[in-house]
């Protein structure tokens, strides 16, 4: 069993079903590519040329290391790269990378784009090879597939477009800019709050915070766990006084007991254990406040997808899904019916479903997700409460308040109160 870091923030299904979708489509060979250039996956398998290749001239280590510098390569375009291996043969590479960390890569070939010619295995680097090897390897190459050179640009578009969606890559850095200025303005609401409580740095840290997050990712609930952390690191940076190597210590801390709770929570340690290992890699690397926050979030992202990759692949592929619509239509009059359309499962089977993965109702949680945005749009002074109701999805003023109440203790008016006297 493949215990790759890659597999923690992609279903493994859901990556074969792709490598068999493009085969199947294109006849050519494709392969997954782990973070040291091995090979993870493959359809196709290798051609005959290679593997004699592989005997007679090349060792195998080259190639893998080849596949890793294209892999870097095209991490670095942030599009798929073409190039042409050790052996002179084709290739196209598609890096899956997150938040600046490569995780893997997807590659497609080898193949020709003209027919065989005989100086291809004459030019061979290394080349000791009597007449009757080079023969044999000539002869292998003709079962190499060629492709037409003007083929070559719609296939390599076509490996971005499957594949590109799976992880978040360097195409999406400006929603990554958009999301860290929207964690650095949670940051400094829970350090003005803080302040507004008249706490001091000595006795301000929040372990029942700590505790809270903790709990959210062990049962998989990524929105609310975001929003946590964002307050816990409210917590960090006010008691710290912005000393760098301090936070980055609590960070550090805080890494190891989110890959013990992933662990509890039912995720494979030998794979927890080697992504605890390369974040905290990455956070000793940390130069920076916005870093340091960026990189807490990617990791407690990565935490969770672990437990869900501890369930059912394909279950817990439909709750992400389901969150992920949640976040983007929580504002909109939102049922269980359409979400259950949505991700393709019956009612009844999800709701259960989401109870069991998520921890809670579904009604339960979507209406956390909006009291949650309700209290951070009370705490300004622009916005009336029944225009807060109307645009989070409540309807009406006095459900938003009886809701509100509930998962807060007070009503809106009181809060809203409450955080001007505070301020005053």
């Amino acid at each position: 069993m493949n215990t790759s870091a890659l597999y923690s923030l992609v279903d493994p299904e859901r990556l074969r079903e792709l490598l068999r979708t493009f085969h199947a489509c294109t006849g050519l060979p494709i392969q997954l590519i782990g973070e040291r250039g091995e090979t993870l996956e493959a359809c196709g398998g290798a051609s005959a040329y290679c593997r004699l290749l592989h005997r007679r001239v090349v060792p195998s280590v080259t190639c893998q290391n080849a596949y890793l510098k294209a892999a870097r390569q095209a991490q670095a375009l942030g599009e798929t790269y073409i190039f042409a291996c050790h052996a002179s043969l084709n290739r196209v590479m598609f890096a899956l990378c997150s938040q600046g960390v490569l995780y893997g890569a997807v590659m497609v070939g080898p193949f020709l784009m003209d027919a065989p010619d005989s100086t291809l295995v004459s030019a061979l680097p290394e080349n000791s090879l009597r007449p009757e090897a080079l023969l044999e390897l000539y002869d292998e190459l003709s079962a190499v597939p060629v492709i037409a050179p003007e083929r070559v640009s719609p296939i390599s578009r076509l490996l971005y477009y499957l594949f590109s969606p799976l992880i978040p890559s360097e195409q999406r850095r400006f929603l990554h800019n958009q999301e860290k200025m929207y964690q650095q303005s949670r940051i400094s609401e829970t350090i003005r709050m803080i302040k507004e409580q008249g706490a001091t740095p000595e006795d301000a840290y929040s372990y029942e915070k700590e505790k809270e997050l903790l709990a959210k990712v062990k049962r998989g609930d990524l929105r609310a766990a975001n929003g946590t952390l964002n307050e816990l690191l409210g917590y960090v940076f006010f008691c710290d006084g912005g000393r760098m190597e301090t936070m980055k210590n609590r960070a550090l801390e805080l890494c190891t007991l989110l890959s013990r709770v992933v662990i509890e929570g039912g995720a494979a340690t030998g794979t927890t254990f080697r992504l605890n290992d390369r974040f905290l890699t990455l956070l000793q690397q940390t130069d920076t406040q916005d870093e340091l926050c960026a990189r807490m979030q990617e990791i407690t992202e990565a935490f969770v997808d672990a437990v869900f990759q501890a369930e059912s692949p394909t279950a817990n592929a439909a709750i992400r899904q389901a969150l992920r619509y949640i976040a983007r239509h929580y504002t909109e009059p939102l049922c269980l019916e359409e979400v259950a359309e949505h991700v393709s499962l019956s009612p009844a089977y999800f709701s259960g479903l989401f109870r069991r993965c998520v921890g809670m109702r579904f009604v339960d949680y979507v209406n956390q997700v909006r009291v949650e945005e309700s209290r951070r749009l009370l705490a300004g002074a622009d916005f009336a409460i029944v225009d807060i109701a109307v645009a989070l999805g409540f309807g009406d003023q006095s459900y938003f308040s009886k809701v509100f109440k509930k998962y807060t203790g007070v009503s809106p008016k009181r809060y809203r109160q409450e955080r001007e006297s505070g301020k005053n």
